[in-house]
């Protein structure tokens, strides 16, 4: 499948199926496989359905890592960059864990462009700094990220890539949610699309309370607990999980 330059970054992305079209955006910080855990336990079993789309966030899986542009609203910019080239108007956005809260800052910022959500293991923020290390982060990631990047993250030609390849890239993009705060909580009573909330009831990293917080702060919300699911329901009860999202979409006029 495809890598293009999407709102100047060298994307990977995949699609599959026809209908309705359902944007994805993956949880993590960067590194890791991206979308991939996605377009192998859901796309297979969403795309009969709809037009299934998933693609690697900047500095995550088969993506470029640029040096720099990791604000928040840039990986917002990135979603709305996708679906223009894409040429959907409008799209389902769905995500998991930290891909969360970018589709409801999408759904803020962009609310023509969005014509549902499916939250998945999630939160409208997914990342939490102690504030004795607030200031460490924002060094490490603004001074200190040239330095580090000297240290961890040079390669040498005709070598293997480095381990920490991707490393400035997670750091930045640590710092951009760090940055963001959470003002999403107090707005979640703007977004009046429908919204499906799926979470499992022993997630012990965004735990199940957080799910319940969207459920009552979105105001067209429904959920859909999994007993006993923890963070990774998607992978973990993949049939369950892909079920809820086509009854979902059965629902909707996008």
């Amino acid at each position: 499948m495809p890598f293009e330059q999407i709102n100047g970054l060298q994307m990977y992305y995949e699609v599959a199926g026809q209908g309705t079209p359902c944007l994805f955006v993956h949880g993590g910080l960067g590194g890791g496989n991206g979308s991939a855990t996605f377009r192998q336990f859901q796309m297979p079993r969403l795309a009969p359905h709809a037009e299934v789309i998933a693609f690697d966030r900047r500095a995550a899986g088969q993506s470029e890592t640029p040096p720099s542009a990791y604000a928040f609203g840039v990986f917002i910019d990135d979603i709305v960059a996708l679906l223009d080239h894409l040429g959907h108007e409008r799209a389902v956005l769905m995500a998991t864990s930290a891909g969360g809260p970018q589709i409801l800052q999408c759904a803020l910022s962009h609310p023509d462009r969005v014509g549902a959500l499916v939250l998945g293991s999630t939160a409208t923020q997914t990342v939490r700094v102690p504030p004795e290390l607030a200031s460490l982060i924002t060094f490490l990631g603004t001074d200190g990220l040239g330095q580090l990047q000297e240290m961890f993250g040079q390669e040498t030609s005709g070598h293997a890539a480095s381990p920490f390849a991707n490393f400035s890239g997670v750091l930045q993009t640590y710092l951009a949610y760090h940055l963001h705060g959470d003002p999403i909580a107090e707005r979640l009573g703007e977004i009046r699309v429908p919204a499906l909330i799926l979470h499992g009831t022993a997630d012990d990293e965004v735990p199940f309370a957080e799910g319940e917080r969207l459920l009552n702060g979105l105001p067209h919300a429904s959920m859909v607990p999994f007993e006993g699911g923890g963070h990774r329901i998607m992978a973990s009860d993949p049939d369950a999980y892909a079920q809820a999202v086509l009854a979902f979409l059965c629902t909707l006029a996008v």
